[in-house]
């Protein structure tokens, strides 16, 4: 394809949500699952000049042919044995060491697979794994904690070896099976944070299904986020964590909060003293003496809450259901 056709189309679209239902049949292969569209390295090569482009999870040789067409210098990497094109090397992204070219290129951009959730394995199905040794580092082939804890480490490796002013792309994106997951939440962000693409979807298995009968709409997008790297000496990242704390012991709940889930826990009906029980010992105590009184008063304030018998109390259910 003629590098100002691409252009062309490139500007057509030039936004934070990129769409491109014609994904350019001349680049790659559109029957290798999770193929997405060459547009997509096409457009962050013209926007942010980029004139060498490196590619993690190399495929089916996209990334390669779009750069030919693009007029630019490519190196692609891919656990597959025997990679597509001669410009992609078989690489092993958890225990090989970076290549010197990641280091010369402008860009990094990586589209990795989604875990086993989406039940797209590479090694073994979509091209030959003769020892199985290869899928044992297929990312695709792994449950989300440690698909997530993998590529972690693996974009955090990539960044560390880059050229300050380089830039690390990743396309990503959510799975809805066994809950909702989301790359995007879950994933490290190292360096500057130069922005985020949506990335529309098209001609997916998904597409065709319907989700009427939940309350959840269907996924029909992907995001891409463009990192770059600020400084040789220091990695400055964010680390999604997730925490847990007992309401009880929260500063910021409000004793009418901490009351009202402590009813809940119960049942939503409760004496005194299943209350008092229930929140004695916890932070929320500490900071007052008289905290009996508080949940006395607290019971006695909100319309939220019954005095069915004496000393006995529950959530007013009829304001739940007006609600």
């Amino acid at each position: 394809m003629r590098k100002e056709d691409i252009i062309k189309t490139l500007k057509a679209t030039d936004s934070t949500v990129l769409s491109f239902p014609d994904r350019g049949n001349e680049w790659g292969s559109n029957k290798y699952r999770g193929n997405c569209s060459g547009y997509i390295q096409a457009y962050m090569i013209w926007k942010y000049h980029v004139n060498y482009l490196s590619e993690l999870f190399a495929g089916s040789g996209t990334g390669s042919d779009v750069c030919k067409d693009m007029g630019i210098k490519y190196f692609g990497m891919d656990l597959n044995p025997n990679p597509v094109r001669k410009d992609i090397i078989t690489f092993d992204a958890l225990i090989d060491e970076v290549p010197d070219e990641v280091r010369e290129s402008d860009m990094c951009f990586m589209h990795p697979p989604y875990s086993e959730l989406i039940r797209i394995p590479y090694a073994g199905s979509m091209w030959k794994d003769e020892t199985g040794e290869c899928a044992k580092s297929d990312l695709g082939q792994m449950p989300w904690d440690k698909f997530m804890k993998e590529l972690n480490k693996v974009i955090m490796k990539f960044y560390s070896s880059m050229s300050k002013g380089s830039r690390m792309a990743v396309l990503m994106g959510d799975v809805r099976r066994q809950g909702f997951h989301s790359m995007f939440t879950d994933i490290v962000k190292p360096g500057t944070m130069e922005q985020v693409y949506i990335k529309m979807q098209h001609n997916c298995v998904s597409n065709g299904r319907s989700y009427s009968s939940y309350n959840f709409a269907p996924i029909v997008h992907e995001y891409i986020m463009v990192l770059k790297k600020a400084s040789d000496l220091f990695i400055d990242f964010q680390l999604p964590t997730k925490h847990e704390l007992d309401i009880r012991n929260s500063r910021s709940a409000t004793w009418a909060d901490v009351v009202s889930a402590v009813l809940s826990s119960l049942g939503g009906k409760a004496s005194l003293s299943q209350i008092y029980e229930k929140i004695a010992g916890h932070k929320k105590c500490e900071t007052n003496n008289n905290w009996q009184a508080k949940v006395r008063q607290t019971l006695q304030m909100h319309n939220y809450f019954n005095r069915v018998s004496e000393g006995v109390w529950a959530i007013d259910t009829n304001r739940l259901c007006a609600a």
